[in-house]
């Protein structure tokens, strides 16, 4: 029904997981999802890289196909049957994460189960202190786009801190300089995070000291002196406190910890700098992370005691990711009857007396609320390809409810926390379909200002708090996340945005500390990495130690979500180690070894004080970039200050200090100065070998901006493109060799202290100088930089093809003629951008690839695009700038009798930046807004005196570093 053949069919739902809360628009093509992208309609409709990536999940040969009693097929008779029976013979649990499902919480009230709520990652130190001084017992919801100052103690929030998805967006409006100004990022942290790598000024500092550092501004703010931190930290907080008042009410403070301590001290700064009811909105918070630490931990106990009788899991997997796992699993196996509701076979599920698999959230109807005041539909886009069934629907059915139809209950429910009339009417209910949302009264808070936030004794506890010769801290991957995303292939190969490992977990480490450790530091294709034994409070983990620049000296870091399926939980077959011949390995037990360890039960207690032993073994690592900097060649990377670039903001196209036009020596007088010398020069297309495509005002020529400023090297793009366009998924092994075939990378970029003039004045020579410039900064500025194709307008590819497989076509794309590439590689030989991609084996067919390649599964292959052809052994592949998606905006413009307007054709990158930092379009429409980029003077061409002509365009990247 209403499916054309051939054309695609768009569904507005949302994804909810516990951790990306995101308004998604779901392509599919011939009933199948294949593309999931943000809904650009929506303020919340900004996706990342996990939510775009989570269309995997739904053709996952691990999933269930129906329930389960006891590991074994059963039926769901039989399982509603049993339940029934437990709820009314003792005490019943629904534990879960936090619920946002105004529906499924009148379902779980119907049944009549206590009811607990925690959090993968606990908020609860966030919530308390507001419940405690303004009477809101939540999580503020927090505007960036009117935060001139951010200040960011251990907070990832460009990443995974919070429900992160407009933050990005609404962070990056702010950074643009074209505003005359442009906001002030301060991050304080141990290890180098995602948000670290944006931030204007970074200081690392010790997990010990992230208490300090927030007494510290609170006390310069309010103009006493900074105490118990090192000259150097206690400068950089002074200058962020004054860069706060000067900003005060237009600033935000944040702090990453579940500490109460730095929680409270995070909220008197914000309420001393009037930021509450400004950036922080309490009248309306997020509905997110209700989760209660101290309930949970009870309900543990009361299993352990036998006095829980039925327990059922809902959205949540406490036998992975419950610090005190072990404590639950003895619980779990004292409760006489347990139910997960889980889709796969996970470390709970397997556990559990029943399974009663839920719908992927591509085949279910849902409502879900992240703020009051508004409700967010999920609805199918497919229907159920196994005999499961919506976790609303079972616990209506164990409740033995008159109306046990999923859909028509949320078309029914009435929730009087939300509205005060019916929550869906029929007038409004096409409409909230259409658009995936719509607006309902919300009942608003009340937070209580009047008393000033008392931080005595949380300035008190901080200051007593002392670390070891080694501290630790754990993170959350912007791929795989709390661990959801394990068996999800292209997140798995999608590189870490700041080390660039794909497949595997680490331990990060500063390189004083590794040298004195002797530990390797290079990690190449035969560089393996030293394996260290990580312990803290008894729980001892051993993983290959990663050099990160930018880690504090004396502390390690370590992420979170790996060890997925180390009992051989059936969790899919992506999760697991593979060998060359990309088969699982096996352990000791014979079991297969799972990716990384469960870094969770380190989040029980404070890790002040580690140890950290070399085993003397070695572990390889699958990098895709092991250079550090761009060794000082301003012609790749392009940056300033705001200062500087507020001084020239007027200059042309090329000529301002931090962008001018490169240009090569000629031997004549250029300058009329009556000397020839090198300031005779001439730009690159004076050098033109041949003559020009006739592209220019011919017709359409396809391009693209990228705005380093406002990239945050998220990697959104990076998985859109490999799913929009049927990349490969190789392995590690593969990616290990440097054969990863990704059709955009991110090059990120350190900062270096040393360059050839540091080098002439030293006396060292000129290699030994580009060895050194190799070496990051100890705390180094860093840049993120896609690169693709550039589609050169005289590419170097195409000149040495020898049959004519890489041509230019008449809309300036480089393009591709797979059937007539004999893959000589001459043409990835001849690219300075390095962006093409060979295919060394028949990746859909080779045994090699059958537990990770999509293409090699008959379920998973159902997600590739039919527009896109899937390229065979021994051929040449890169950007196509979605060619396919160029060609159906044609063919619509062509229906409508009209030319191809601006915006109406997109490539999957842009499509997916949820920071706006990249453009397409055409650039012979010289209204168009990628023309109109491609003039501004901080736009300029990667290795421009090369005189290749790339249609992509960069913008300098410009830092705000200057002191208020």
């Amino acid at each position: 029904e209403e499916v054309t053949p051939g054309v695609a069919n768009y569904y507005a739902s949302t994804y909810y997981d516990g951790l990306d809360y995101c308004n998604v628009l779901v392509k599919t093509r011939e009933g199948r999802p294949i593309f999931v992208s943000g809904n650009k309609h929506s303020e919340l409709g900004h996706a990342n890289a996990r939510v775009i990536g989570s269309v995997m999940s739904i053709y996952d040969s691990a999933r269930l196909q129906g329930p389960l009693k006891n590991g074994e097929p059963t039926t769901w008779a039989d399982l509603d049957s049993a339940v029934k029976s437990s709820m009314g013979a003792g005490r019943a649990v629904v534990l879960s994460n936090t619920v946002l499902s105004p529906s499924v919480k009148k379902a779980i009230a119907e049944l009549g189960a206590e009811h607990v709520q925690y959090d993968t990652l606990s908020y609860n130190a966030l919530r308390r202190v507001h419940a405690n001084n303004f009477a809101v017992d939540a999580v503020p919801s927090y505007d960036f786009s009117k935060a001139e100052v951010i200040v960011s103690i251990a907070a990832d929030f460009l990443n995974t801190w919070l429900t992160n998805t407009k933050v990005e967006a609404e962070y990056s409006d702010l950074r643009r300089p074209e505003r005359g100004t442009q906001s002030k990022h301060y991050q304080f942290e141990s290890t180098m995070t995602l948000t670290g790598t944006n931030a204007d000024v970074r200081t690392p500092v010790n997990p010990s000291d992230e208490g300090k550092v927030a007494a510290g501004l609170l006390a310069a703010i309010k103009g006493s002196s900074v105490s118990n931190l090192d000259e150097k930290t206690s400068a950089r907080v002074m200058e962020a406190a004054a860069s706060l008042k000067a900003a005060a009410g237009k600033s935000i403070v944040l702090a990453g910890t579940n500490d109460l301590a730095i929680q409270t001290l995070v909220a008197a700064i914000n309420q001393e700098l009037g930021n509450y009811g400004s950036t922080l909105d309490l009248e309306n918070p997020s509905l997110a992370y209700r989760g209660d630490d101290a309930a949970t931990a009870q309900l543990v106990a009361d299993m352990n005691a036998g006095e829980v009788s039925t327990l059922i899991t809902l959205d949540c997997n406490p036998s992975y990711d419950l610090p005190n796992a072990e404590e639950f699993n003895s619980g779990l196996a004292k409760v006489k009857t347990s139910v997960s509701l889980s889709g796969i076979s996970d470390e709970t599920a397997s556990r559990s007396t029943f399974v009663a698999p839920n719908h992927h959230y591509l085949e279910s109807w849902n409502d879900l609320s992240l703020n009051s005041g508004r409700v967010d539909l999920v609805q199918p886009s497919i229907a159920p390809l196994y005999d499961t069934r919506s976790a609303g629907e079972s616990m209506l059915v164990w409740a033995g409810a008159s109306n046990t139809d999923w859909y028509s209950y949320i078309r029914t429910n009435y929730n009087a926390e939300y509205t005060s009339e019916s929550l869906y009417s029929d007038a409004n209910w096409n409409s909230a379909v259409h658009d995936g949302y719509f607006s309902v009264e919300a009942v608003a808070q009340t937070p209580d200002y009047s008393v000033a936030i008392d931080a005595s004794a949380a300035t008190n506890e901080v200051s007593k708090r002392k670390g070891g010769a080694m501290q630790m801290t754990t993170y959350v991957k912007s791929t795989l996340g709390v661990g959801n995303h394990a068996a999800n292939p292209m997140l798995q190969e999608t590189p870490d945005p700041v080390s660039k490992v794909t497949w595997d977990n680490y331990i990060t480490m500063s390189r004083v500390d590794m040298e004195e450790m002797g530990l390797n530091l290079y990690i190449a294709q035969e560089n393996f990495a030293s394996v260290v034994k990580l312990t803290s409070n008894g729980k001892t983990i051993e993983l290959p130690a990663f050099m990160q620049p930018g880690q504090k000296p004396g502390t390690v870091s370590v992420a979170l979500g790996y060890g997925r399926g180390s009992n051989a939980e059936n969790i899919g077959k992506a999760a697991y180690q593979t060998g060359e011949n990309g088969d699982h390995l096996v352990g000791e037990n014979g079991l297969p070894l799972a990716i990384g360890a469960n870094a969770f039960p380190f989040l029980a207690h404070d890790n002040f004080d580690v140890t950290i032993e070399a085993t003397g073994a070695e572990y390889p690592l699958a990098c895709t970039q092991i250079h550090n900097t761009d060794m000082d060649r301003e012609s790749v990377v392009k940056e300033t200050t705001l200062a500087e670039y507020l001084h020239e903001a007027d200059a042309e196209k090329g000529t301002a200090s931090w962008n001018k036009t490169i240009g090569l020596n000629v031997h004549e007088d250029v300058n009329h100065d009556g000397v020839i010398d090198a300031r005779d020069k001439k730009h690159t297309s004076a050098f033109d070998l041949w003559n020009s495509h006739a592209v220019e005002e011919v017709g359409h020529r396809w391009g693209m901006t990228i705005d380093l400023t406002t990239c945050t090297g998220c990697s959104a793009c990076v998985t859109a493109c490999h799913i929009e366009n049927n990349v490969s998924v190789v392995g590690k092994d593969e990616v290990r060799r440097h054969r990863d075939m990704h059709w955009l990378r991110i090059d990120r970029y350190y900062s270096s202290d040393y360059s050839l003039e540091k080098g002439a004045e030293e006396g060292v020579g000129v290699i030994s100088s580009y060895g050194k410039m190799e070496d990051p900064s100890e705390n180094p500025q860093t840049v993120h930089m896609p690169m693709m194709c550039q589609h050169c307008n005289h590419a170097p590819c195409e000149t040495v093809c020898p049959v004519a497989a890489t041509t230019h076509s008449n809309e300036g794309l480089n393009q591709m003629t797979y059937n007539r590439c004999i893959g000589t590689r001459y043409c990835a030989n001849n690219c300075p951008y390095k962006v093409r991609r060979f295919n060394w084996f028949n990746y859909k067919g080779h045994d090699k690839f059958q537990n990770f390649n999509p293409a090699s599964d008959s379920l998973a292959r159902l997600v590739l695009n039919p527009d896109v052809t899937v390229r065979a052994r021994g051929v040449m592949e890169k950007c196509s700038m979605c060619v396919q998606r160029i060609q159906q905006g044609k063919l619509e413009a062509k229906k409508a009798g009209e030319a191809v307007q601006d915006g109406a054709v997109v490539t999957a990158c842009a499509e997916s930046c949820p920071s706006k930092a990249i453009t397409f379009g055409d650039l012979n429409d010289k209204n168009s807004e990628v023309s109109s980029i491609s003039e501004n003077n901080r736009s300029y061409h990667a290795l421009e005196e090369i005189g290749v002509k790339p249609n992509i365009f960069y913008m300098t990247k410009v830092r705000n570093v200057d002191s208020h």
